[in-house]
């Protein structure tokens, strides 16, 4: 049971605990409706709708971590109204990095997260065939049926000596791996904010993206994304995109990136304490 509070703010939408006392304002943070397009049972679906549903009839409240989520919220939940805020994550990175176990031996292309099937990672390995001067690191945890099917496709195609799937590393370990890439790479089909692409902006690499979800919304004009997820075309885009990034798109990344910030995140959930 949750103790007597004046406030209790809920940071994901998820969360099990929820103050039923009536005094007790209640703040709700969604992050993503993922869970909905990740399983498509009917049981399932309707349950977590009826539950979400309860805890935005009982929010005073309601922030979202993107434009993009709150507009899908909106188009499926009745929020009648309430109060809402978007509020973005921020960025936090140590200021220095350790050099990784595995160091590519050319140029290579960059990308973090769980390797799960809404990652959409499996495109990126016969754009490799068409990129034969790059090597391309994919980390993040590998339980996944989805990534042991990726490394059986990785050797399938004989790309086992440029494609480096290194699971878990630590965050220093990712601070090297975005600092010396020659570019950021994220063919994602479901995020709510999209942190990677904001870690990796701050370094000022070219950014080569999905465009669904939220991210061109986190990325910007200066982003690139893949029209189509055709290995070829992809490649193509990318060889574009390259082409065309110079200084100043690197300082507008670095830039943008400026907007998320935890000290800005802080200061704003600060004020709706207040109210």
């Amino acid at each position: 049971l949750l103790p007597k509070c004046h406030l209790f703010h809920a940071v994901h939408q998820d969360s099990p605990f929820v103050p039923w006392r009536f005094k007790t304002k209640y703040i709700l943070t969604i992050h993503d409706l993922n869970a909905l397009s990740e399983n498509k049972n009917p049981t399932f679906q309707k349950k977590y709708k009826e539950n979400l549903q309860k805890k935005i009839d009982r929010a005073f409240i309601i922030t979202y971590i993107s434009f993009f989520t709150k507009k899908e919220v909106e188009a499926i939940f009745k929020t009648d109204n309430k109060k809402s805020f978007v509020i973005y994550n921020g960025i936090s990175l140590p200021h220095t990095s350790t050099t990784p176990l595995l160091i590519p031996t050319s140029k290579y292309l960059f990308s973090i997260g769980t390797v799960v099937p809404k990652k959409n990672f499996h495109v990126l390995i016969k754009m490799m065939k068409h990129l034969p001067e790059y090597h391309l690191i994919i980390a993040g945890t590998l339980f996944h049926q989805y990534a042991k099917d990726m490394r059986q496709e990785i050797i399938d195609q004989a790309l086992s000596e440029r494609i480096h799937l290194i699971g878990t590393i630590s965050d220093e370990e990712k601070h090297w791996y975005y600092e010396h890439a020659t570019a950021f790479i994220f063919p994602s089909l479901l995020e709510g904010f999209g942190l990677p692409v904001a870690e990796a902006m701050s370094f000022g690499i070219p950014l080569f993206l999905s465009n669904k979800t939220s991210l061109p919304e986190i990325a910007g004009p200066e982003a690139n994304y893949f029209s189509s997820f055709d290995d070829a075309i992809m490649a193509t885009e990318f060889r574009n995109g390259m082409n065309a990034f110079n200084d100043k798109k690197k300082e507008a990344l670095i830039e943008r990136s400026k907007i998320f910030s935890w000290e800005k995140a802080a200061n704003s959930y600060l004020e709706l304490y207040k109210l």
